[in-house]
């Protein structure tokens, strides 16, 4: 005999865990192995709700009397009773249910498309590459020695462990939540976007000098920080099937307190400093100054007359 309709059971974001096919009305859902559809969820009672044909071919829903009721999503409000549509959600304990019959349009097929590039070893390994030859350059150019370029190997290697780490703790995750390690994608885009910090870091830098504007590092911070947002998203997308503004969100919150911790210790180290001078201490090539500044005989006849003028303040009597 054909099937009157099915209940599907669904997951937390919306795939269908089951598929229960009716062949009589009414239909009882609960723990019961007695009953049509049986749900493995504690907060659902053994008799918990019975569903049956309504009007317009949709079905009605009633609560048999359980602890935990009915609500239909996204609303938690109990209900004793609804009706339900083709696309309507109603909720059983922790468990999520609905109802649809064998007319029921499926969406059309999709086309199966090739795996992303970022997805692939190849990629991981070229960008991770390229991230150990940004790091050690950036290294090699803050070094003023043979002998101290040797004492930061150590370093390198500790910075590659450390992402290593990142990279399997994230991949760890995503099999344990989702089934699917994809420590290449993780590793990818980790690997992407410090890549992407090491730049624009050393860009702002030169812009700073170059142009003796010493704000545009606060435009390299916010392009830092916004890179290491984008970077969590596509991890968290990775890992969960959330909505995407839910996960833009998450990473945008916690980067922006990570920001908000690390401007609050900056504070609190000028405020140490306060009587100090303070000072940019940006060194670049002069090839790379694109703005004119002061000749030195300018500046050494500023500083003269500076020591003139407070050498005949402290002359004057009190």
């Amino acid at each position: 005999m054909e099937p009157l309709a099915f209940v599907e059971v669904l997951g937390r974001h919306g795939d269908v865990l089951a598929r229960h096919p009716v062949h009589a009305w009414p239909a009882h859902v609960g723990r019961g192995y007695d009953l049509e559809v049986i749900l493995d969820d504690p907060y659902v009672a053994s008799r918990h709700a019975r569903i049956e044909p309504g009007a317009d071919g949709r079905f009605r829903i009633i609560d048999l009397g359980s602890l935990n009721g009915l609500s239909l999503s996204p609303s938690w409000r109990r209900v004793a009773d609804a009706e339900l549509g083709p696309d309507d959600i109603v909720r059983l304990g922790r468990s999520q249910v609905r109802v649809r019959t064998p007319a029921y349009a499926v969406a059309p097929e999709r086309q199966m498309r090739a795996a992303s590039p970022y997805r692939r070893p190849a990629a991981f390994v070229a960008v991770a590459l390229l991230l150990l030859a940004l790091v050690a350059w950036n290294a090699w150019l803050g070094t003023s020695s043979r002998q101290e370029w040797t004492g930061l190997i150590m370093p390198i290697l500790a910075f590659a462990a450390a992402v290593t780490i990142w990279i399997a703790v994230w991949a760890l995750v995503g099999r344990t939540v989702g089934g699917r390690a994809n420590f290449a994608a993780h590793g990818f885009v980790a690997c992407a976007a410090l890549a992407g910090v090491q730049v624009a870091g050393a860009a702002f830098e030169y812009l700073s000098f170059g142009f003796h504007a010493h704000g545009l590092d606060l435009a390299g911070n916010a392009a830092v920080a916004a890179l290491v947002a984008y970077a969590l998203y596509r991890q968290l997308r990775l890992n969960s099937r959330a909505p995407r503004r839910t996960l833009a969100a998450i990473a945008v919150a916690v980067v922006a307190a990570g920001v908000g911790l690390l401007v609050g210790i900056n504070r609190s180290q000028e405020s140490r400093r306060e009587n100090l001078l303070s000072y940019d201490a940006t060194i670049k090539p002069p090839a790379f100054l694109w703005v004119r500044g002061i000749a030195p005989e300018v500046f050494l006849a500023r500083g003269a007359s500076l020591r003139s003028r407070a050498d005949a303040l402290a002359q004057e009597p009190d």
